[in-house]
């Protein structure tokens, strides 16, 4: 674990990469919830979901080099508490003896899904389906182990401007589209792995179908133009979506301009696109895994008084957080985990929680890798990661309120994006 700047890693997975053989086997399991249930994502929706536009998807890709197998599910959710993460790696483990750290559970943060975490504005969670859908999630990456065969890798890197838009006002955004390819030594597609990042509410508040927004649109794209299964890891898109402010979706659910599924569509075929476009190149290596747990600090909670004050507030947003917060503030720190596995040689780098675009384009400028994938809301989404900490001046949602929609005291000290990114540069140096 990371505390005080020293950094413990878990490592596996080292072996030269001349006369490396790779296998690669994916798998898709449906995790959609029963209609009726709590729609996670906006505070200002004033029931569950009525339909199922989409199916809600766990994807999982299984790489192996004979002797280290790396294992990556990503499940239409909004979120996972980290002990969730951590419980489904262990079933996992349990269940094909994988260690649980080279599992990596992220989610592709959907706003049109069920509530799966303890807080959380949108309802409660139905520990029913929950337990479900873990089970089904595990599930996923015991197929895709079970359909491990010969494979080459080749990646590459798109480009896609105009998808996503910051809503702190600045003009940063991630043009980046990083793709990794598994194909059969014949050149039939196994997977198709790739990220982007931006948010995917394109359907606000008032959209109560079931839905896995423009991630589903993009994988559908690519499955139906070259087969095999596509599998999407949601990149650095703290503050990054779709072009409207994060206000938006705080207010009365009312239908809001282009927030609709042509618009998902539309976006999903860009990003597919995108990734079709995209030049690859063959890679060769071993597989590997590091990995290492982070201490994230909490900022100070609010007075009695301010909580109080927020409790008494008539039909508030943060009601019900305020008054649970006085009944326990909750703990003082989160533990997540920031991995790097490596796939033939090829880096991918987990970050937990929802964090800033800065977090990729600095990983990589220091890494001299600008086709990096990055991907955050792995390992578990307990909230936002702002950096660097000059975000913290400026204020805004992020900073000022997101914390209590993940039923957190505070948010995060600056320190805590610090920490994320130096662990995330130490272990891409580490599996170098």
């Amino acid at each position: 674990m990371a505390r005080g700047g020293t950094l413990t890693v878990t490592q596996e997975g080292s072996r030269a990469g001349e006369g490396v053989r790779l296998f690669a086997g994916a798998a898709v399991a449906d995790i959609t919830p029963p209609v009726g249930g709590s729609l996670a994502g906006y505070a200002a929706r004033a029931s569950g979901s009525t339909a199922v536009h989409d199916p809600l998807l766990a994807t999982a890709v299984a790489v192996s080099d004979g002797v280290t197998t790396s294992i990556v599910i990503s499940c239409d959710l909004i979120a996972l508490d980290p002990d969730t993460t951590r419980r489904i790696a262990g079933d996992v483990q349990e269940r094909t003896g994988i260690p649980a750290g080279r599992v990596a559970v992220a989610v592709t943060h959907t706003h049109a899904g069920p509530a799966v975490t303890r807080g959380g504005i949108g309802g409660v969670a139905d520990p029913r389906y929950v337990g479900d859908a873990c089970a089904r999630i595990a599930g996923a990456a015991v197929a895709a182990l079970g359909a491990l065969e010969p494979a080459v890798l080749r990646r590459g890197c798109g480009t896609l401007h105009g998808v996503s838009a910051n809503r702190r006002g600045g003009t940063l955004t991630d043009p980046a589209v990083p793709v990794v390819r598994l194909e059969r030594e014949n050149g039939e597609p196994i997977a198709t792995v790739f990220s982007h990042a931006c948010h995917p509410v394109t359907l606000g508040p008032d959209n109560h179908r079931i839905t896995a927004d423009w991630p589903g649109y993009a994988r559908r794209h690519l499955e139906s133009r070259i087969g095999g299964v596509a599998l999407f890891l949601q990149g650095c898109c703290g503050q990054l979506n779709t072009g409207h402010t994060a206000l938006d979706s705080l207010r009365a659910a009312e239908p809001q301009p282009g927030r609709t599924f042509e618009a998902a569509e539309r976006i999903g075929a860009q990003v597919g696109e995108a990734v079709l476009a995209a030049g690859t190149e063959p890679a060769a290596g071993p597989v590997s895994v590091a990995a290492t747990r982070v201490e994230l600090p909490l900022g100070d909670p609010l007075t009695p008084g301010e909580l109080r004050a927020l409790a008494a507030e008539p039909d508030g947003i943060w009601t019900g957080w305020a008054r649970a917060q006085l009944a326990g503030t909750g703990p003082a720190a989160v533990e997540v985990q920031v991995a790097v596995h490596r796939w033939g040689g090829v880096p991918l780098v987990f970050l937990p929680g929802e964090p800033f675009v800065e977090f990729a384009v600095e990983l990589r400028a220091a890494l001299g890798d600008p086709g990096l994938l990055v991907a955050g809301y792995t390992g578990g989404v307990p909230g936002y990661l702002p950096y660097p900490e000059t975000h913290y001046a400026a204020g805004g949602y992020e900073i000022c309120e997101a914390h209590r929609a993940y039923g957190l005291r505070a948010a995060f000290t600056p320190d805590a994006g610090r920490q994320v990114m130096a662990a995330a540069r130490a272990l891409a140096g580490e599996t170098a």
